[in-house]
């Protein structure tokens, strides 16, 4: 039993030796010095010769030790993958101040900050005034990979890890902050491809407040950067069964994370509306307890489980009623609209993935929501609307 334990250390020993003479010859290989013990050697099964056992075991080492590097290139948190670096985590990552935004790679792949109102005037968005105007005001933008691409040249860009698509949001003011202090986010939803891992997506928050968030409030971002990373978990999951499972395509990827981040950005924004003051007339709409259709709610009552869909490009419920009969409500419960659809649209929709089944608590929120609208406006009944 001895010689057996003496023999594994000295396996061992000799296993972390190879690995550590792996990462001090590949780029990108001190990101992984202080956890060299994390990386999982798979020996090859044994039956051949000495030489063949020997190439099989360099070989899974150095796929092993790969496959580590880009993990930990790919995803660090409040930096941007730098292509020039081949890093998250160098000089060129992160932003220079509170008020800096990702705008893209120059021709090397360098990252590309600047101060948002600055990036939002070149791109003359239609709200950027209202940065200096109007102080409650949360300005979003929403931009896809081309764009985040820049003027990168294919000769510098790491095709195992990419930006898929950005959410702007400015500004916010932490608590206590002096002398007009000022925060713009930057909320990324970067990709990396590894040949084990097939896709891995990730959220990243960049910005950096001159001081730090008091650890007693909760920053207005953290429900929906929650909810988002809850939605971008089922994006890159195989489809189908059996042998007809498969990833998704590049454009179905990136089409559901912009329209992840488009929820994002409205979340974001009832955050902030629900932290200030209503205006009158909004108050009077609330009190009033303003109720969806009968017929709407005649469905909702009445439909399964399988009835109730997300539509993560517009952030709704879809609840499907009898005959074609479709509705559309808001998170806070609001009826957006409703319409009729052929059971041929419905299905195109969910077999193209624009329509995926409600996550459960959505749906017992919104059932909760509309019985508690229900109760409190206290309507007599009467003939059921038209849709």
């Amino acid at each position: 039993m001895g010689d057996t334990r003496d023999a594994a250390r000295e396996i061992h020993g000799l296993l972390r030796r190879m690995v550590r003479d792996l990462l001090a010859r590949k780029p990108g290989g001190h990101l992984l010095n202080a956890t060299l013990d994390e990386i999982v050697v798979h020996l090859p099964a044994g039956g051949g010769d000495d030489e063949g056992f020997a190439a099989d075991l360099a070989a899974c080492l150095e796929d092993e030790v790969d496959e580590a590097i880009r993990r930990a290139a790919a995803f660090s948190p409040g930096h941007v993958y730098c292509h020039r670096c081949r890093a998250a985590a160098c000089e060129h990552s992160s932003p220079p101040t509170a008020q800096h935004v990702f705008v893209g790679y120059n021709p090397t792949g360098t990252p590309l900050f600047e101060p948002m109102a600055q990036a939002l005037l070149a791109l003359r968005h239609p709200e950027v005034n209202a940065l200096h105007d109007n102080p409650r005001a949360l300005v979003t933008l929403v931009q896809d990979s081309a764009t985040l691409r820049g003027t990168m040249l294919a000769a510098w860009q790491n095709p195992g890890c990419e930006v898929v698509g950005q959410l702007v949001a400015g500004y916010f003011r932490p608590p206590g902050a002096n002398n007009g202090e000022r925060l713009a986010l930057t909320l990324q939803v970067t990709a990396a491809r590894t040949r084990k891992h097939g896709l891995r997506l990730g959220l990243n928050l960049l910005g950096k407040p001159d001081g730090a968030w008091p650890v007693d409030l909760e920053p207005p971002w953290r429900r929906p950067l929650r909810w988002a990373q809850d939605a971008l978990a089922s994006v890159a999951a195989p489809r189908g069964r059996g042998h007809r499972r498969c990833l998704p395509s590049q454009e179905e990827v990136e089409e559901r994370v912009l329209g992840i981040l488009g929820g994002l950005s409205r979340r974001l924004r009832q955050e902030r509306s629900g932290r200030t003051r209503r205006t009158g007339h909004a108050q009077e709409r609330h009190q009033s307890g303003e109720r969806p259709t009968r017929k709407a709610l005649d469905d909702v009552r009445a439909a399964p489980a399988e009835a109730f869909l997300l539509d993560e490009r517009n952030d709704t419920l879809v609840v499907l009623g009898e005959r074609g009969r479709t509705h559309f409500f808001t998170p806070a419960g609001r009826l957006a609209s409703s319409a009729r659809y052929s059971r041929d649209a419905i299905a195109g929709k969910q077999r193209r993935g624009q329509w995926r089944p409600a996550p459960v608590e959505r749906v017992a929120g919104l059932r909760a929501t509309l019985t508690a609208a229900a109760a409190a406006a206290d309507e007599p009944e009467g003939e059921p609307d038209a849709v």
